[in-house]
């Protein structure tokens, strides 16, 4: 039979043969040294009354070593590299750049190769072993293994603390001017989402080192269907509203809906549009809403913002609408941040339990009420509401609601715009450079000038400075790091347009805006006449 490994006997896991053994704290060993240096105790009585080993209370006393380290030979880097290397991963993760086990492993053999350290990494595939990393995170716990989420670039830009400083003083205008400080009822949020027609699989249980672990799902993709949600800051959702694609319009769809609940028909596609939008706000939500002035909040969706005709109907019903900054929502919407994800969690397991109990058929529309009923019921509560209008700093208005670690990126982006202001001044002085530097420096791009770093001439310094030439030509962990795994560079520059930030679409300014663009181009008779010209000019041809 083959010989298997306990975990026990792991070599990233060492289980003492003596558990004893190294049981005395650091802070007996520091009275111990102090009972034998005032003569109090002789080295037997504090070897005894202490628990420690008189050799190595001996061996402590000579060499006046106080710190107590773990049992055997101490790690590669030692101590303090290892602390540098922990701060340079929680540096990447702040810009967005989490590295990979495979990433740390790569950077542990590239400092060893630069430090010269003695080790036993693997020098064909340039990486440090697994059993060194499994140690690494042991001896530094506030590293963990964790599974990213993803954030597009825009979002990484768009989140930023500019941005969201306008956005808050926005509100804060919008909600003294219209006396809504204290008026929760009144502050409402509307999304929309899209719902699968089917099961996603999740976590399961299964036999440890299957080769294949799989779910049976109702179909390879299920239809899409839109969910309007909307609810206000004191906890109250409106019924929900769904988006079917298709013309006709079946009875059977609105079986087992939550109570109140509505369905539209889009030829198109499942997706909102403007019209729907309109419709809703008009038979949805106007008939519900609290009395008096009210706040929607919600995304730059066209649907919400380029209809002129839902704009005048909001000022008319003293419907106040305010528009989200562009790629903030996953900080700055309420549903994003308690709704969502609890309904579509609910929903899954909703339709899992469907697939088990409905054996060959496929989860179609007149299903997915009852479905939905299901999750809406445990997602929609007044916990979540309440809790994703107080985590973004609406209700109550907390602009330091947003934690610091949304702004991923944010001193690398400031860093790139004081580069980007120097660029004229560095251009001058590329100027004056000799004309074989001159000519590399066309050859790059503009963002290659602005992010590389510019190559020096080194300065003349007297023959005496010893002392600083030694402390800048100093080789350390951390500069090692920075220099074989750096922070990348992810910004670059865009064309100008007009950056969108937030905005209350309802105003006097704005609607002669859309006004303005709603209204018809006049034609240029000149043109259309050169075209009716070439159209002829053509059939000739083809009559030839």
């Amino acid at each position: 039979m083959p010989k298997v490994m306990s975990e026990a006997a792991m070599p990233t896991k060492y289980k003492r043969k003596c558990p004893s053994r190294g049981k005395w704290s650091e802070k007996q060993l520091n009275s111990a040294i102090q009972n034998v240096r005032d003569n109090n105790m002789t080295l037997g009585e504090a070897s005894r009354a202490y628990g420690i080993p008189p050799r190595t209370l001996k061996r402590r006393i000579d060499t006046n070593n106080t710190v107590k380290a773990g049992m055997g030979p101490s790690s590669i880097f030692g101590a303090e590299s290892e602390q540098k290397i922990v701060r340079h991963v929680i540096k990447l993760q702040q810009h967005g750049f989490s590295p990979t086990r495979l990433d740390v492993r790569e950077m542990a053999f590239r400092l060893a190769e630069r430090l010269q350290i003695n080790h036993k990494f693997n020098r064909e595939k340039a990486l440090a072993g697994y059993d060194w990393l499994t140690s690494f995170l042991r001896r530094n716990p506030e590293l963990v293994i964790r599974k990213a989420e993803g954030l597009s670039k825009y979002r990484n830009v768009g989140m930023n603390r500019e941005t969201v400083t306008q956005y808050f003083h926005l509100l804060a205008q919008v909600l003294e001017e219209n006396e809504l400080f204290d008026k929760p009822s009144n502050i409402y949020n509307m999304d929309e989402t899209g719902m699968q027609l089917n099961n996603k699989p999740g976590s399961v249980v299964a036999l440890k080192g299957s080769k294949s672990v799989t779910t049976l799902t109702a179909c390879e993709r299920g239809e899409t269907i839109t969910v309007i949600t909307c609810c206000n800051a004191e906890g109250v959702f409106l019924p929900p509203a769904y988006i079917f694609k298709g013309k006709n319009f079946k009875k059977e769809f609105m079986d087992d809906m939550p109570p109140g609940a509505q369905v539209y028909m889009s030829p198109k596609s499942a997706y909102i549009n403007s019209e729907i939008f309109l419709k809703w706000l008009k038979e949805h939500f106007y008939p519900r809403k609290s009395a008096g002035k009210t706040l929607l909040i919600f995304d730059g969706h066209a649907s919400h913002c380029n209809n002129l005709e839902t704009l005048k109907f909001a000022e008319d019903h003293d419907i106040i609408l305010l528009c989200l900054p562009p790629h903030t929502t996953h900080y700055l919407q309420p549903l994003d941040r308690s709704v969502f994800k609890s309904l579509k969690s609910t929903f899954n397991a909703a339709a899992h339990n469907w697939v088990k109990t409905h054996d060959n058929r496929n989860i179609s529309r007149l299903a997915f009420g009852s479905l939905l009923r299901q999750a809406w019921g445990r997602s929609a509560t007044v916990q979540n509401a309440v809790s994703g209008f107080s985590a973004t700093g609406i209700y109550p208005y907390d602009p330091l609601a947003i934690p610091d670690y949304a702004f991923v990126g944010q001193e690398q982006r400031e860093t790139f715009n004081q580069r980007l202001e120097n660029f004229q001044d560095r251009e001058k002085q590329n100027e004056e450079q000799p004309d074989d530097l001159q000519q590399q420096n066309r050859g790059q791009t503009i963002y290659q000038r602005l992010t590389c770093p510019r190559p020096s001439t080194p300065i003349p310094t007297p023959s005496t400075s010893t002392s600083a030439e030694s402390a800048n030509d100093l080789i350390t962990p951390g500069k090692i790091l920075n220099e074989e795994a750096p922070v990348p560079e992810t910004l670059a520059i865009i064309k100008s347009r007009g950056k969108k930030i937030a905005e209350i679409l309802t105003t006097p300014e704005n609607l002669s805006k859309r006004k303005k663009l709603m209204m018809p181009k006049k034609k240029n008779k000149i043109g259309s006449l050169h075209v009716q010209v070439h159209l002829l000019l053509a059939k000739e041809r083809r009559l030839c």
